[in-house]
């Protein structure tokens, strides 16, 4: 059996994303869920910049949008492991599935970001196109 990525932001495809995860852990197909925030990186438009303050506002961002992901899994008295890192999103999704040896990727169509793509959104389109591992993409 395999571990399940579920990448959060706090948006309502994120939290369908992981309604699926449990729906297949629970049937027995898979053994563990992973739920990782991942925060972009800043990058200060000047040097007056307090890069600890920046570094606590991505953490408290991370912090809110993981909590709803970990109320659930709560709820349903899941085991889980929640991660969060700062960096290009995708990418960072991607070597977090591969450094965990994840087997799948489940995520949400469209994010809280305000950009995307028509079809889906932008995030989890570059996560298809980066990864090798399988990717489940729930509206």
């Amino acid at each position: 059996m395999h571990s399940i990525l579920v990448p959060v932001d706090g948006s309502k495809h994120a939290l369908n994303a992981l309604k699926h995860a449990i729906s297949i852990l629970q049937e027995g197909l898979a053994s563990q869920i992973h739920v990782l925030n991942v925060q972009p990186i800043i990058v200060p438009l000047s040097d007056f910049y307090d890069y600890d303050l920046i570094e606590k506002a991505q953490h408290d961002e991370a912090e809110k949008a993981i909590r709803s992901a970990c109320k659930l899994l709560d709820k349903n008295g899941i085991d889980y492991i929640k991660a969060t890192r700062i960096g290009p999103v995708a990418t960072t999704i991607v070597d977090y599935a591969k450094s965990k040896k994840c087997g799948l990727i489940i995520m949400g169509t469209r994010g809280m970001g305000s950009l995307g793509s028509l079809i889906m959104g932008s995030t989890s389109n570059q996560v298809v196109h980066l990864t090798k591992l399988p990717v489940t993409l729930v509206k």
